[in-house]
């Protein structure tokens, strides 16, 4: 058997050979592409799944960053000199970076899937409109962190508006990076969420309903790279 290693994540989906796939061990949502068979495959957390068998949705909504383009990471980068105070990321979206490939009834009910242009105090905010109760997501976001500091550590998190009249907003915790190699290095994280649409976030009426955006703080200044951001959708 041959040695397992960890899949790379991007919103355009990875080519391997259907030998090299079954040797990943990848987060749950991850998407390849299958160069063998010609289909993308999803992990749901025990198996290979083929996305045309029908069994699992291959919605998303994915923002890239220059990253992805021509190497560099967006240009307008969050600089943290404030520590352990949650703030929204910055993000400039690549003229070729926006890839909407949601259900057909988030389309319908919201044409961008999104608000905000991800500069400062205009966040990128996803719409959840068009979804009910019956509906399930994973958020993933992709980025480095060059600390100022040795020894810090950078929490994320997704932050949730409910609709009208659902009561108080909420956020669920997302994975922490701890910087151990030292200072003015840069450290790339992954950050993946996956979220049911409860009814206090689920469509309530037409321009009602959830909203989620990504969220980072970290215990030392430094400066966040921001690469992409994706929410993928079963509906």
């Amino acid at each position: 058997m041959g040695t397992i290693v960890n899949a790379s994540y991007k919103v355009i989906p990875d080519r391997h050979t259907t030998d090299r796939i079954s040797s990943l061990r990848p987060e749950e949502g991850v998407i390849v592409y299958d160069v063998n068979e010609k289909v993308n495959k999803f992990w749901n957390g025990s198996e290979w799944v083929s996305v045309d068998s029908g069994k699992y949705a291959a919605d998303y909504i994915g923002l890239l960053s220059a990253y992805y383009f021509d190497g560099v990471a967006t240009s307008s980068e969050i600089i943290i000199d404030q520590v352990d105070v949650w703030q929204d990321v910055i993000m400039t979206i690549h003229p070729s970076g926006i890839n909407d490939e949601r259900v057909e009834d988030m389309k319908l009910a919201q044409p961008t899937g999104y608000e905000g242009t991800g500069a400062v105090d205009d966040p990128i905010i996803f719409l959840l409109e068009g979804l009910d109760i019956r509906s399930f997501c994973s958020f993933r976001s992709s980025f480095s962190f060059e600390p100022d500091e040795d020894g810090g550590r950078l929490d994320a998190r997704i932050f949730f508006n409910r609709h009208n009249g659902a009561g108080a907003d909420f956020f669920i915790d997302g994975q922490s990076l701890t910087m151990e190699s030292g200072a003015d290095e840069e450290y790339a994280h992954l950050v993946s969420v996956e979220f049911f649409v409860g009814d206090t976030i689920d469509t309530n009426a037409p321009g009602d309903a959830g909203k989620v955006r990504f969220q980072i703080k970290s215990d030392v200044t430094g400066t966040v790279s921001m690469r992409e951001m994706a929410l993928f959708i079963q509906k």
